[in-house]
């Protein structure tokens, strides 16, 4: 059937995008090779004796045969499409979506309209929904027609399966986002690249303990990594010299069992970490903004908060032990700190942080999470006034104050000694008793003459 096309319409008058896609269709059909590959060879000798055509400058009849070699073809949205295109009734969609369990005419409007034009719009996002079983050149074909037309961003959710990855992702100079979504990698080649990949995303994704090593080793340009559910029982070690962003949701959802993490990035600047398992923490000393949320004890990860010295701009909630980190840490680059009052000892973690954070100037305190733990004593002041409160902090803001015995002996002592605090700004969800703890905090000394209070 496909030398019978090429009878009908002579293959050396087809631009060498198009040859390779008869190439494509060939290869799915065996016993036509041969008879392909001698016609393929008579055609490089006429073809710079012809003027080269497009798809689209095809017979509706020809068009129609090529489109029933595709993959995931559908003879009434075939003959649809060809008949809008015809029209100029197809607009090209820059998010482009493939969803199997539909194939609706959206699907394939993106299959055959990249096909029918050569210059079609540039693909900002390609979004592949795959449940059913495909052979790897089905989904490079998918791929490739989002690298033909300079896809930004590439999305293949597998829905548990093993996915090879496509091998003409290693010629693509445009893509920057790639995200895998619920699969399994078993290995990839030592010579697959993503040449231009900066936001490697892993959803669900399995592998070994070395699988996000593997990946990331492919991106020559790579920033930043998102990682979402580790369901590897195995540690898994994320080592990257050049990493600048890192993003890790670990939370346990439901029953599935979930690894832990060995974190160890020096140039990473931003990290944004929600985790139910130990995560082991190295030095990061370019770390300009970190938001850290752990559901377990660090305790025996002695580098947890010491490694976060560097920081300007902190957000943690973590269950510490009673000593949060070594004597001696100093937070010197810290400005802005919000803290989680989740965990039994968050007054000690604060009152540690604001004697070892000099030039802290914004610091914010909420109840991130519902919590039934009351702090294990009521806290101690200092002998010495921290010298954040005497020369630096500036704003204060306590979200879902509650007014409990341990928060107002906390705010009282804040209050007492910021002496260049501007703003106060409290918040509370109990609204019946709104009124009468703002008219206690009101009555609190303050030290700061200039302080504004703010009730919302």
């Amino acid at each position: 059937m496909v030398v019978r096309i090429f009878t009908v319409y002579p293959l050396y008058k087809l631009r060498p995008y198009m040859r390779k896609l008869f190439f494509f269709l060939c290869t799915h059909v065996p016993k036509q090779r041969a008879k392909f590959t001698r016609i393929m060879e008579s055609c490089q000798k006429k073809q710079k004796l012809e003027t080269p055509t497009e798809l689209s400058d095809m017979p509706d009849d020809l068009i129609f045969k090529i489109f029933s070699f595709l993959p995931f073809f559908k003879e009434d949205l075939a003959t649809r499409f060809i008949s809008e295109y015809g029209k100029g009734l197809w607009n090209p969609d820059p998010n482009a979506i493939f969803d199997d369990e539909s194939l609706d005419m959206t699907c394939m409007s993106f299959v055959y309209g990249s096909l029918m034009s050569k210059d079609a719009q540039i693909l900002d996002s390609l979004h592949l929904k795959l449940r059913k079983y495909y052979i790897a050149s089905d989904i490079n074909f998918l791929v490739q027609l989002g690298v033909n037309r300079s896809m930004r961003e590439l999305r293949i959710d597998f829905f548990g399966k093993t996915l090879e990855l496509p091998c003409c992702l290693s010629t693509c100079t445009t893509l920057k986002v790639l995200v895998l979504d619920h699969l399994n990698i078993m290995s990839v080649p030592g010579w697959f690249r993503l040449p231009s990949v900066e936001t490697l995303q892993l959803s669900s994704v399995t592998g070994g303990s070395n699988y996000v090593p593997s990946l990331i080793r492919l991106c020559s340009v790579h920033e930043r990594l998102v990682v979402d559910q580790n369901r590897n029982k195995d540690l898994v070690n994320i080592n990257v010299p050049t990493l600048r962003s890192l993003s890790i949701d670990n939370k346990r959802r439901g029953h599935v069992p979930l690894g832990s993490f060995w974190i160890n990035v020096p140039s990473l600047m931003f990290l944004n970490i929600k985790d139910t398992f130990q995560t082991i923490f190295e030095s990061m000393p370019a770390m300009i903004k970190a938001n850290i949320e752990v559901a377990h004890d660090q305790s025996q990860s002695v580098k947890f908060i010491e490694s976060l010295t560097s920081t300007r701009h902190l957000c943690l909630c973590s269950p510490t032990s009673e000593n949060p980190y070594p004597n001696g840490t100093k937070f010197s680059n810290l400005v802005h700190l919000k803290l989680c009052t989740c965990s039994a000892g968050w007054q000690n973690l604060l009152a540690c942080m604001l004697n070892d954070a000099p030039n802290l100037r914004s610091l914010t305190l909420k109840l991130r999470h519902k919590s039934d733990v009351n702090p294990k004593k009521v806290w101690e002041k200092p002998t010495v006034v921290p010298e954040c409160l005497s020369t630096r902090l500036e704003i204060l803001k306590w979200r879902d104050y509650e007014g409990t015995e341990h928060e107002k002996d906390m705010v009282g002592y804040i209050l007492a000694n910021a002496t260049f605090l501007q703003r106060a700004t409290f918040s509370t969800k109990d609204r019946n008793q709104c009124d009468s703890r703002f008219s206690e905090l009101q009555s609190l000394e303050r030290v700061s003459e200039i302080c504004e209070f703010v009730f919302d």
